[in-house]
């Protein structure tokens, strides 16, 4: 007779979730568990995409549960709090989840510390960047637009107050993360807060280890309040090209992008393609994405498969994408969950992508 090889038997697992021993009931009534504060916290940062309604939550409940469970950890544990922020924007690839929870965070501690609930952190190590606010602010930035992006959740959400925890974050993530490239990327009008508003508003100084940093935070100043007459400093060659390259006339643009060096000069000026087709100022025809295909990232070339049939892009230039879309390494650097990769083969003309 068997003794442990029964259908009763169960395998005892743990899993990294977990629950207490209080019970409570799901939606539709059934019995179940309560999670652990952490535990709740990382299920629901997972699945939330910031104000989006779900099935039996609206996106306002969600966003307002995940603020209230980063407050709560922030205090009890806020180093477990920062590293998951980290990861959520690291790892999981989870941009606006991770940049609304390090807000929360700052904003939790503050508030405990307000109410005496809170010892805060010494002035010694806020200094030397052990402040735990500081800390997650920078660890949730990966991108050159999330300072701005977290300035303006903050400004709209709690006022035009910036705390100095916040402002030394910030500062830290934009003395990583401006570039004259990134500057060209992402400093556009469509934004509230462009790259010098961020420098006015967090008065980051440059990186010490980047000498060229402080032409460019000038540069990007001048941008700003005086684009009429702003020029950038000889020092960053990406910023002068792309200025050599805007006062080309446009009658001679397409010429210049024909040209042998065309590709060369496109990349070396720090041009994406949305940049490309208002300098064109005319369609974006085959040429005009041959060019530029070479120096653009993966998303953009996933993003626009529709555009490069209808445009009559070779079958050259095709096999040099699909190349591209079937490198692990690429996959892995875009950066991308995988249903962006699933909705472009759907909606692709061609099957030369599949």
């Amino acid at each position: 007779m068997s003794r442990f090889n029964a259908r009763t038997a169960r395998p005892v697992a743990r899993g990294p979730v977990t629950t207490t021993d209080g019970r409570t009931s799901t939606f539709e009534g059934g019995a179940t568990h309560v999670r652990t504060a952490r535990g709740e916290l990382f299920m629901l940062a997972v699945t939330n995409m910031v104000g989006q309604d779900t099935f039996y939550e609206s996106g306002e409940g969600r966003d307002t549960r995940f603020a209230t469970l980063v407050r709560q950890l922030a205090v009890e544990d806020p180093a477990w709090t920062v590293g998951l922020l980290g990861w959520l924007r690291g790892a999981a690839n989870m941009r606006t989840a991770a940049v609304v929870g390090a807000a929360e965070f700052v904003k939790g501690r503050l508030d405990a510390q307000e109410a005496g609930d809170l010892v805060p952190d010494s002035s010694t190590a806020a200094a030397a960047g052990g402040g735990w606010n500081r800390r997650a602010v920078n660890a949730a930035l990966l991108r050159a637009d999330e300072p701005g992006e977290l300035l303006g959740y903050w400004t709209g959400r709690y006022g035009r107050a910036i705390p100095k925890p916040l402002k030394r974050g910030v500062g830290d993530a934009v003395r990583r993360l401006y570039s004259g490239k990134s500057l060209l990327k992402y400093d556009t009008a469509s934004h509230d807060y462009r790259f010098g508003d961020v420098l006015n508003l967090v008065h980051a100084a440059p990186d010490p280890d980047k000498p060229w940093q402080g032409d460019l935070f000038a540069y990007a100043l001048d941008r700003r309040h005086h684009p009429e007459t702003a020029v950038p400093a000889a020092s960053n060659h990406m910023l002068t090209a792309r200025a050599a390259m805007s006062a080309v006339p446009v009658a001679e643009r397409r010429a210049l992008l024909l040209a042998p060096d065309g590709p060369k000069r496109l990349a070396h000026a720090g041009m994406t393609w949305e940049a490309l087709s208002g300098w064109l100022q005319g369609p974006m025809d085959a040429a005009a994405w041959e060019a530029i295909i070479l120096s653009v990232g993966l998303m953009a070339l996933v993003r626009n498969l529709r555009n490069f049939d209808e445009a009559g892009v070779s079958d050259t230039a095709a096999q040099w994408i699909c190349g591209r879309l079937a490198d692990p390494e690429e996959v892995r650097g875009s950066r991308q969950f995988p249903y962006r990769f699933l909705s472009a083969y759907r909606t692709a003309p061609s099957l030369r992508w599949s």
